[in-house]
């Protein structure tokens, strides 16, 4: 790469190239070295190639089947309620000391295969700034802020488990529920599963349900489930929290769920689920509906924009993409 720069660009007098050509080395030598044992791992193997940076999914799964035993799933028909959340966050603007989002969480209920109806929370205004974080439903830790801080995605991620988290700790404490379904994985950093719970005497169940994992995009687990004749799943990691992938219907996707609390009824959980929610391509109803009442329309960003200018006197400025004024763009041109 460096000797193709060389060869396009004039090189400053008061740059050291032996130092460059140095670098250059290093580089060829660790690519030549590492390629002898990237070419082990990859050659001969089936491959995705990833698109705009989006997740994807083999059409009809991996043809190499992992070692674990698919275990099947089979519908425990006893009527019980199934609470899944899910939430939206949005970045509306920013001042000088800080960032101002808005987020909104839904909670979708499902029994004896229907969802049966919802609840939508927010939108609510956060703000966050190195003074603290304001509107959210609990204190943030001073890393989770630091963090927060230096990027916008990462701060909405935060702010949404945030709230999801206070969400699911009053959802597994209510009798009536069994089950609750928050989209995502429990064992993420920014951790969604709450640690009071694990002392909780509810016998509600928790489950994280993860379209985006790499334990599904790449684990030989997927072809093993996959290839069941009916829903399965397939045990990938044991502890307080168990990981599994599974598929809820014959030709479904598979998913990867995190499921704590109790483990030891991880089959009548799992069968619960297959009786009492809908599944569309193998995904809970109830989870795609709670995500669909939660995100914001272009309608709306545009309204809360408003509300703020009014609510709180703001002198709006002209602005301008940084990046893009700053990298502006190649063109093969002359």
């Amino acid at each position: 790469m460096l000797r193709n720069m060389n060869n396009q660009l004039t090189v400053a007098t008061v740059v050291d190239m032996d130092t460059l050509q140095s670098l250059a080395r290093e580089f060829k030598a660790r690519f030549e070295l590492s390629s002898g044992l990237i070419h082990e791992k990859l050659a001969g193997k089936e491959f995705i190639f990833n698109h705009d940076g989006k997740d994807t999914y083999p059409f009809a799964g991996w043809s190499e089947a992992g070692d674990g035993e698919p275990h099947p799933i089979s519908p425990v028909r006893d009527q019980a309620t199934i609470a899944s959340t899910d939430s939206s966050c949005i970045l509306l603007g920013e001042s000088f000391e800080g960032a101002v989002y808005a987020v909104r969480a839904a909670v979708s209920f499902s029994c004896a295969g229907l969802v049966r109806g919802y609840l939508r929370v927010g939108p609510t205004i956060v703000y966050l700034s190195a003074k603290g974080a304001y509107g959210l439903p609990s204190e943030l830790e001073p890393f989770e802020l630091r963090v927060a801080l230096t990027d916008h995605k990462i701060a909405e991620r935060i702010i949404r488990n945030s709230v999801e988290r206070r969400i699911v700790s009053a959802l597994v404490t209510a009798p009536e529920i069994s089950i609750v379904m928050a989209d995502g994985s429990l064992k993420h950093p920014f951790d969604l599963y709450p640690v009071e719970l694990a002392q909780s005497d509810t016998d509600a169940c928790l489950v994280g349900f993860s379209k985006s994992s790499s334990l599904v995009a790449s684990s030989r687990l997927t072809g093993t489930v996959s290839k069941a004749a009916g829903p399965a799943y397939c045990s990938s990691r044991e502890g307080p929290i168990q990981t599994i992938v599974a598929k809820f219907s014959n030709d479904g996707l598979v998913f990867r769920l995190d499921v704590a609390r109790p483990i030891a009824q991880l089959q009548r959980a799992l069968g619960l689920i297959l009786y009492n929610d809908g599944f569309s391509v193998g995904y809970p109803e109830s989870l795609r509906a709670a995500h669909h009442l939660s995100v914001f329309t272009r309608s709306e960003d545009t309204a809360l924009k408003a509300y703020l200018s009014k609510r709180y006197l703001l002198k709006h400025l002209p602005a301008f993409g940084l990046r893009r004024m700053t990298l502006g763009g190649l063109s093969s041109s002359g």
